[in-house]
């Protein structure tokens, strides 16, 4: 997979994706809320924040996912090595994190866009 092809994916989960460029990377957020940055820990990964149960399913999907090192355990920051792993692999990926970004900026801000969300934040699969 390629960083363009990250991006493409990403900018698909809908209308509400903020795409906001730090430095070298490229943070893609939903509600004020980032779920992944792009060239993160370096050119030609990516860092997804997931719950732990879709962190354990993305790992199952791909040696390519791994847990973020620097981080506790039970973070849910999840690395992705682009190069290994598959566009549908990293689009189930990139839904989980954005579903869970969302309710969450949904929470925090009640009434910002969802009835716009709710169809794109249901389960890919």
């Amino acid at each position: 997979m390629t960083p363009e092809a990250f991006s493409t994916l990403a900018g698909r989960l809908g209308a509400a994706v903020q795409v906001r460029h730090v430095l070298d990377t490229t943070q893609f957020r939903v509600g004020g809320r980032a779920f992944a940055t792009l060239n993160w820990p370096e050119a030609g990964w990516a860092v997804i924040k997931l719950t732990l149960r879709d962190q354990a399913g993305a790992m199952a999907l791909s040696d390519a996912v791994t847990i973020e090192p620097r981080r506790p355990r039970n973070s849910g920051v999840t690395l992705v090595r682009l190069k290994g792993i598959d566009e549908d692999a990293m689009a189930y990926i990139l839904a989980a994190a954005f579903r869970e970004a969302y309710v969450k900026a949904s929470r925090t801000r009640p009434g910002r866009g969802r009835g716009a969300m709710l169809a794109v934040a249901k389960d890919p699969g």
